[in-house]
């Protein structure tokens, strides 16, 4: 599995199940997610490194991945190893950003609580994951209730890459729920995507009051904290006459994976949710 999959898995009460992991060892994981993954083979850093050989000959009876591997027929794929005797499963929150894959009309939430539940079904484990589910659910409704002030603001989320163009996020994403939840507009609320890259024009027009950041840190880029972001973003030219970029406590890093579809998620409108109620 990649990185968002070990969180599901904990959360579902199934972490022990987990025997080979490829993915970043820099994902800010809770005790149990980061304690499954380190017993795990590490099988390569990269899931979309991931091949048919690999999967075949780590013995693994089922393999759970995101659907966004570049070049690869996921349905082919997954033939191939139902063939074989093993099952493939994706993480239901990338499957709204890709055509003709269905989401059954969940949004991004409720996919995450979609997957713990099928986990602990597959694996056993109902009622751990009936717990974990009950407890996302408490979490998310209380972060929203304890932001007050941010009613109708205007939202731009970007992906700041360590290099190269910058990128956002349209209602399809789960960041877009999370700032909803926490009562902002996404300025990219009608884009019909996840993920796209934004004009120069659209970014300055979007006329946005708060801007959060996601970034990736690696170990290995020049992006590895809040303060470089912050920095990295007044520096792009294409944020140019946009406000917000230079005003105190408009600007939100967040590290990536508390908006990818997984447990993170939670902690991550929880963080957000602290900042903005801390201003």
């Amino acid at each position: 599995m990649g990185s968002e999959a070990p969180a599901l898995l904990t959360a579902a009460g199934a972490g022990d199940k987990l025997t080979h992991y490829a993915g970043s060892l820099n994902v800010p994981f809770d005790n149990r997610t980061s304690h499954a993954v380190a017993h795990a083979e590490r099988v390569v850093e990269d899931s979309h490194d991931v091949s048919y050989e690999m999967i075949i000959n780590s013995g693994a009876d089922v393999v759970i991945g995101t659907d966004i591997t570049s070049g690869v027929d996921l349905n082919s794929l997954a033939e191939r190893l139902e063939e074989a005797g093993i099952k493939m499963l994706t993480v239901s929150g990338y499957c709204a950003g890709f055509e003709d894959r269905s989401t059954g009309g969940l949004n991004g939430f409720d996919q995450i609580y979609h997957d713990v539940e099928s986990y602990g079904k597959l694996f056993g484990t109902e009622r751990a994951a009936e717990a974990a589910i009950d407890d996302m659910r408490g979490r998310v409704a209380a972060a929203a209730d304890k932001v007050q002030n941010s009613t109708g603001e205007q939202a731009l989320p970007l992906y700041v890459p360590a290099a190269g163009t910058l990128g956002s996020y349209g209602h399809e994403s789960l960041i877009s729920e999370q700032l909803e939840l926490l009562g902002m507009n996404n300025v990219f609320n009608d884009v019909a995507k996840r993920y796209f890259e934004p004009s120069t024009e659209s970014l300055v027009d979007s006329a946005a009051e708060k801007i959060f950041a996601l970034y990736l840190p690696t170990g290995t880029s020049s992006l590895e904290n809040d303060e470089q972001v912050i920095e990295d973003l007044r520096r792009r030219p294409e944020l140019n006459g946009l406000p917000a970029v230079d005003t105190v406590g408009s600007v939100f890093p967040l590290n990536y994976y508390y908006s990818s579809p997984g447990p993170l998620a939670v902690d991550g409108v929880e963080l957000l949710a602290d900042r903005l109620a801390g201003q």
